[in-house]
């Protein structure tokens, strides 16, 4: 039995399926099927079923399943203490965040954190929530700072919340349609995404459908802002971004927001972490920086 065998256990519980465990671990399919076998042939346990559903965890597997979790936070909780015991040596934090938080927080909190933490080097990565979820599980990131989805979040992760934004749709200077005032006349509009239609893109069917119409066409998903925006901006395709990212001028020229009389999606920013391992003492500060920002943001303005 080995740490990795174990996690990769971890890893397709988690994600709830071999398919998408081997999508987000980057390895195939086949690998994993050959690390879970292993794994029970050293136990001498069946641990997971697979069924046309997903796999389901056996007895044994559950009990293995909560102990392999402590086995994990464990490993983890070592290497941050050999951080800390390597002492005046330059540590690394890394940081997930979503498009809102990019534009109303990082410009504030990051140059400060440097001030008060010089020798914590950041990684700072961008993504929606799939991604930032899925580099949380694996430990590639210790915080991500994103809106969360209605479908809530996995048991193994804290959320703190920061304020909350609005979104806003957008289209392409001289677009047909621009002036319309009502979802009524979007119906038959061709959308793009951001993120999958289950994930972060499903904004855009429950606004439709919130107002009871039927869910829009979709021309395309992305997985970035900027290249939804470059389609929009040469189609007669419309999306729906962050209002924030409008009016700080950060998406560039070609681009015109609707002003509809249906009252927009609003979400919450929040900071995401593993509930175990504890925190580094570095990110329980960014974590209290960003939350400090937070508040006189939203002091300083109804909006975000």
């Amino acid at each position: 039995m080995t740490l990795q065998q174990l996690r990769t256990f971890l890893a397709i519980v988690e994600f709830g399926s071999f398919r998408r465990a081997a999508r987000e671990l980057e390895v195939s399919q086949a690998g994993l099927t050959s690390s879970i076998q292993a794994l029970e042939n050293a136990l001498k346990l069946r641990l997971i079923e697979r069924s046309t559903s997903g796999i389901s965890l056996t007895a044994e597997g559950r009990q293995i399943y909560e102990r392999a979790q402590l086995i994990d936070r464990e490993s983890r909780q070592i290497l941050i203490d050999a951080e800390q015991l390597r002492g005046a040596g330059v540590s690394s934090l890394s940081i997930g965040l979503g498009p809102t938080p990019t534009a109303t927080l990082l410009h504030l909190v990051v140059p400060d954190f440097h001030k008060r933490f010089p020798d914590v080097r950041l990684n700072l990565i961008s993504g929606v929530f799939e991604h930032l979820e899925s580099a949380l599980q694996q430990g590639k990131i210790e915080l991500a700072i994103t809106a969360i989805p209605p479908k809530g979040l996995a048991s193994n992760l804290a959320c703190v919340e920061l304020f909350s934004s609005n979104l806003t749709v957008v289209a392409r200077e001289g677009h047909p349609l621009a002036g319309v005032a009502s979802l009524a006349d979007l119906r038959h509009t061709e959308w793009v995404l951001l993120g999958s239609p289950g994930g972060p893109g499903g904004t855009v069917a429950r606004y439709f459908t919130d107002h009871g119409f039927a869910a829009p066409p979709v021309a395309a998903t992305c997985e970035a802002i900027t290249q939804m925006v470059a389609l929009v901006r040469s189609t007669d395709w419309m999306c729906m971004i962050p209002a924030v990212l409008i009016e700080k001028d950060l998406m560039g020229r070609g681009l015109v927001t609707l002003k509809l009389r249906e009252a927009m999606p609003q979400y919450v920013n929040t900071v995401l972490h593993r509930r175990e391992p504890q925190l580094s003492s570095a990110a329980q500060a960014f974590l209290a920086m960003s939350q400090s920002c937070a508040r006189v943001l939203s002091r300083g303005s109804r909006r975000l």
